[in-house]
């Protein structure tokens, strides 16, 4: 309730500042979100508001130093630094161009379609690798030891010995040498196709340590993980989408199976760092694993062990 107030009134004192309208964004998940879609309807541009909460104002002020960049890439740009208030109770505004588009599974994308893409992701992420990685990486190594002992009582055994036998325990096996500065965020919903040609990334706010090889990782379990159950087919093809992006992305293996235990990881962490994990929560875990297993069949033979 208190989040619909906020957008409501957000919503009010930024049509005021700017003089005329916007439409509230949807989260993927239904929710309301403190985001929202502008046309200025004198010249015809377009953009979209977004807000920062204050945990994320350093990467939120780095975003800014380094948007400028990304000319060349397909990536909204920063508009209007006056117009808007810099913040609404205690929350970031930022205004990024718009673009016009749908959002796309990969499995949507013709494999022309989805090597075009790939190619764009590659200019994108070469301008970030200029930026300084501000934000720390994840800990996956800290992340899998937490889930390790939480993993008990009478179903946290079937996720233990998951963790033992997939997701190794030393640090050096997730190379903090290759990291470098990613999205963050990209899943299908940050970032929008025209006719099957990308239109541009949004939702840069979340920059920060990883591989790129972690962005495409996200993307492809993320697309699977929005099917329905009985979609295999619609699955069997994000696979293989997935294997086009590993012949054709310059990572090595080590670098993909790293983003793909780094998921996993964030997945079961997520889930039971707070209590032991219940039966069907157990269930669906296992469930998810498949398709992160799945992933790592794709990647040639790795000199990791």
């Amino acid at each position: 309730m208190r989040q619909d107030f906020e957008t409501r009134e957000l919503k009010e004192t930024l049509e005021h500042a700017l003089g005329f309208a916007l439409r509230s964004l949807e989260r993927l998940d239904g929710a309301s979100a403190l985001n929202f879609k502008a046309v200025r309807e004198t010249d015809g541009l377009a953009f979209a508001v977004k807000c920062s909460p204050p945990s994320r104002q350093r990467m939120f002020d780095h975003l800014v130093r380094h948007l400028e960049e990304t000319a060349g890439t397909k990536a909204a740009h920063r508009l209007f630094e006056r117009e808007c208030p810099a913040t609404f109770h205690g929350y970031n505004v930022i205004c990024l161009t718009w673009c016009a588009g749908e959002r796309r599974f990969p499995d949507e994308l013709t494999e022309a379609q989805f090597i075009a893409f790939l190619d764009e992701y590659q200019a994108f992420s070469a301008v970030l690798q200029k930026a300084t990685m501000i934000a720390p990486p994840d800990p996956i190594a800290e992340w899998r030891e937490v889930a390790l002992r939480q993993c008990r009582g009478p179903f946290g055994g079937w996720l233990r010995r998951l963790i033992e036998r997939e997701l190794p325990r030393d640090e050096a096996a997730y190379r903090p040498e290759r990291l470098g500065v990613i999205h963050g965020d990209f899943h299908h919903g940050n970032f929008l196709f025209a006719n099957g040609t990308l239109s541009g990334f949004f939702d840069l706010e979340e920059f920060c340590g990883g591989y790129p090889a972690d962005d495409i990782v996200r993307y492809v379990v993320c697309a699977a993980e929005h099917l329905k159950w009985f979609e295999q087919g619609r699955k069997r093809t994000i696979l293989a989408r997935f294997t086009l992006a590993v012949r054709h992305l310059p990572y090595p293996p080590d670098d993909w199976l790293t983003a793909i235990d780094g998921l996993l990881v964030r997945k079961i962490y997520q889930k039971v760092r707070d209590r032991s994990p219940r039966l069907l929560q157990t269930i669906n875990l296992l469930y998810r694993a498949r398709f992160y297993l799945s992933l790592k069949r794709m990647i040639p033979r790795s000199s990791r062990a």
